[in-house]
């Protein structure tokens, strides 16, 4: 193999490896690995793939929850090539096996515990050309995990270009099946390097990434790649007492969340006993609201960042609010609800649906230029034909830049409610209603409307021991916002549905309305 003038991921490894052999890489639990254990356990399974006939270009799929495993799987497929696939154990089988088929996937790496999550599809698939290989327990496969790193071997590593694939990302989507982004070796390799750049993060920080790691998030738990930072990855799943406690124990410094994972961390720390260490604490994801960002300032006392980004990106973060903008957002409330301002690896703009670039203040879809963008989805041409326009990935986010290079997310185009004629982005009265302070989490979606085409409705959960009805929310709603974006109806829940990375499932939400009519005070028809 030749040198690598432009290095790729697998390079980083094998230098954390030699430069910080004996430093922490990754904890989970009661089990750490060094730099060198991972570089030498993920020679050894990437090795043992070999053997079983994986190569450059093939797809290497697994099931599983978050374990120091997900991490080496993913490391042993850039040495050698490979594309890993992630599959959440959240998912239904149907989407399970749609990942499996739609990937390719010549071996599948199931957890002894997510077995049965498949159902019948266990053994739809055996009698399919896949290889099966299993880890964690007594999981009934004759291909081992921990068997092909015993073996101990050395893999012939091919050689790579930066346009090579790395990883195939499935986005939930709001309508039918997953589909598949498509990673390059240089989407993956750039979004970490200017990640780290961005958010300061240090050699001796320990970086807490509790995401599912079988999407995007693979990237969070991959940061320290580029310095040797320590990661501590959140066993299983995620629940807040148990992400206290671990990022207690092992004093995490930095921490990635999304806003409801805030909400329910900020909400435990204040009922418990904690000692913490942090010094950054970033959420992305979603948009939170300015409530719940003054929460978490005057909660944890560190510095907090926001951070924007996409899947069809690398999960490379576009845009970052940074902590001084965001003391400053304390005596500007509107700049709580902005992205902050563009990354310097990135072009962002505000485009019209034809690809001309709007002014200052107005709304548009946010498009993206960058070396992180995906060259499209895997086996979706006409997709793949609207993504994009020109050079700029379009995101299907509309928002608006300010004067000063803020961009502010109003919402998803999809999402957009337009109701008697007026557009009405559900962000907007989504940031009001979280003012209220009864109100703990909200969404807004549109309904069909006899009258007015769609109407707003807001799903809200209260906070504990504190009450509202709808007038109250209407008439608190009715001082702030155009008399169009007004709920013309609240639904009120213990919890809003959450999707399979924690955020609020506002297609769920809808859809679950549309078809229960009846609660509603007018008459519509459920198509």
């Amino acid at each position: 193999m030749s040198y690598q003038k432009s290095p790729l991921l697998r390079d980083q490894l094998r230098r954390c490896a030699v430069g910080y052999g004996d430093k922490t890489a990754f904890i989970e639990g009661q089990r750490q690995r060094t730099w060198a254990e991972v570089d030498r356990r993920t020679d050894a399974l990437a090795a043992g793939m070999q053997n079983l006939g994986i190569g450059k270009g093939d797809v290497v799929a697994m099931l599983a929850k978050d374990h120091l495993e997900v991490i080496e799987l993913w490391f042993a497929c850039l040495k050698i090539g490979a594309v890993r696939v992630g599959i959440n154990w959240r998912y239904a089988p149907r989407e399970m096996l749609h990942l499996i088929r739609d990937s390719n996937a010549r071996l599948v790496f199931v957890e002894a515990e997510c077995r049965q999550l498949l159902g019948d599809g266990f053994n739809e698939l055996q009698q399919e050309s896949c290889q099966l290989a299993g880890f964690g327990g007594d999981h009934g496969l004759e291909i081992d995990f921990d068997e092909l790193i015993a073996a101990d071997q050395t893999p012939t590593l091919p050689e790579l270009s930066e346009d090579d694939l790395s990883a195939i990302s499935y986005t939930s989507g709001t309508t039918g099946l997953p589909k598949g982004a498509i990673w390059t070796q240089r989407g993956a390799r750039d979004a970490l390097m200017h990640s780290v750049l961005e958010m300061g993060l240090r050699h001796e920080d320990t970086y807490f990434a509790p995401f599912p790691m079988a999407g995007v998030p693979i990237l969070n738990g991959s940061l320290g790649l580029t310095n040797g930072l320590t990661t501590l990855i959140l066993e299983g799943s995620f629940d807040p007492e148990g992400a206290l406690q671990q990022m207690q124990l092992h004093r995490a410094t930095v921490a990635i969340l999304v806003p409801t994972m805030m909400q329910s961390i900020i909400e435990r720390y204040r009922a418990g006993s904690y000692e913490l260490s942090l010094r950054l604490l970033t959420y992305g994801s979603s948009p939170a609201t300015p409530p719940l960002i003054r929460d978490a300032i005057a909660t944890f006392g560190c510095e907090i960042m926001q951070l924007y980004g996409l899947t069809e990106s690398t999960a490379g973060w576009l845009s970052f609010l940074r902590h001084a903008e965001h003391l400053r957002g304390l005596e500007e409330p509107e700049l709580l609800t902005s992205c902050g301002r563009p990354a310097m690896h990135v072009d962002l703009q505000i485009h019209t649906p034809e690809g001309e670039r709007l002014p200052a203040g107005e709304i548009g879809e946010i498009v993206v230029r960058s070396s992180t963008n995906i060259p499209g989805y895997l086996n979706l041409p006409e997709e793949n034909a609207e993504l994009y326009n020109g050079d700029w990935l379009r995101t299907n986010d509309l928002g608006r830049m300010d004067e000063e290079g803020y961009l502010y997310l109003t919402d998803r185009r999809k999402f957009m409610i337009i109701s008697g004629g007026y557009n009405v982005y559900p962000v907007v009265v989504e940031n009001v209603l979280a003012e209220h302070p009864a109100v703990r989490e909200v969404a807004v979606v549109g309904i069909p409307h006899p009258k007015w085409g769609e109407a707003v409705v807001a799903m809200v959960s209260m906070q504990v021991g504190k009450s509202a009805d709808f007038q109250e929310l209407a008439d608190f709603c009715r001082e702030r916002v155009g008399k169009w974006e007004i709920p013309k109806h609240v639904v009120f829940v213990d919890d809003l549905p959450k999707g399979v990375t924690g955020k609020i499932a506002k297609f769920v939400i809808r859809e679950s309305l549309k078809n229960d009519p009846g609660q509603f005070p007018w008459q519509f028809d459920v198509v």
